[in-house]
């Protein structure tokens, strides 16, 4: 399924493209059926060079030249840290394609030692390899990330970030980058000025909470900037946590009051609502099953008609 072309210098009539066959091969001018399966570009180019130098003299390297023009695609399976685990078709058979179809790296996605397992079959038998694959330190380094195919039926598995390592690992810098979810949802609740508003607010991964006290268009005049509440869900506790922040020092260039937002964060401004709510997460006795639980116990917390009264 893979398409080459091959472009020789010296003998343009000899130059072609062709798509290798369900066997793996490509009808060579002159020569016929030649296998590629399995080689690299620059193996080709060493095959196609003995080739054509039982018919013609082919005197430098550079004269026979190959490149893929396009790729099979493929279909793999991703679980793990990732927003929408489940199988995928890829056209561009990457690890970082992979990813990215599945929604991206969340923010306990450990992106050091990815596995890509997939099963081999040797001579009528079938072996399981995994290859790990590490997407951090060339972010990171800001080097290429690793050329790892993937094939047909490969399982591409994303781990959970240890909490023991959050010191080792940016999860700021990979929030910012192509590799994770692009979007956000940040939920907010505003109680300033005798308006209530709630909702629900779409920002850019990598965004922080001045970002999205500004999107929100909190007035410094009628609300109580030094006071707002933020929570999030805490996945190895599965608890609410709740940090008290001061906008305006945020405002003023205060960078611990500034952190950055995750996905089903919540914002509160106004004393009274952050009061209600700490309370009402002060009666659950049991841990939340998962952020969902957590994103449902606000539903049914704004639902209450007395909420705003």
């Amino acid at each position: 399924g893979d398409s080459i072309f091959v472009s020789v210098q010296r003998y343009p009539d000899l130059s072609f493209q062709a798509t290798l066959d369900l066997q793996g091969n490509i009808v060579v001018p002159l020569q016929g059926a030649v296998p590629f399966e399995g080689l690299t570009l620059a193996e080709a180019e060493d095959r196609l060079r003995l080739v054509y130098n039982q018919y013609v003299v082919i005197r430098e390297p550079r004269d026979v030249t190959l490149t893929l023009v396009a790729q099979r695609g493929v279909e793999v399976t991703i679980l793990g840290s990732v927003q929408r685990p489940g199988f995928y078709p890829l056209t561009d058979p990457s690890v970082a394609t992979a990813l990215l179809i599945a929604g991206g790296a969340t923010r306990t996605s450990d992106l050091r030692a990815i596995q890509v397992q997939r099963q081999l079959r040797r001579n009528g038998q079938v072996f399981e390899e995994t290859v790990n694959v590490d997407l951090f330190t060339p972010l990171k380094d800001g080097s290429p990330l690793p050329d790892v195919r993937l094939e047909d039926g490969d399982v591409v598995i994303i781990p959970e970030l240890d909490p023991s390592q959050l010191d080792e690992y940016d999860r700021g810098l990979v929030a910012r980058s192509t590799l994770a979810q692009p979007i956000i949802n940040v939920r907010f609740l505003n109680y300033s000025g005798g308006r209530s508003r709630i909702g629900t607010i779409n920002l850019n991964n990598g965004s922080t909470f001045l970002d999205g006290i500004s999107l929100l268009g909190v007035s410094p005049d009628t609300a109580n900037l030094g006071d707002v509440a933020l929570i999030r869900y805490d996945p190895e506790t599965g608890r609410a946590v709740t940090v008290s922040l001061d906008a305006k020092s945020a405002i003023q260039g205060d960078i611990t009051q500034d952190p950055l937002l995750e996905d089903s964060d919540v914002i509160v401004v106004g004393r009274n609502l952050v009061g209600r709510l700490s309370f009402a997460l002060q009666t659950v006795t049991r841990p939340f099953r998962d952020v969902l639980g957590f994103t449902r116990f606000f539903d049914n917390f704004l639902d209450d008609s007395n909420f705003f009264n």
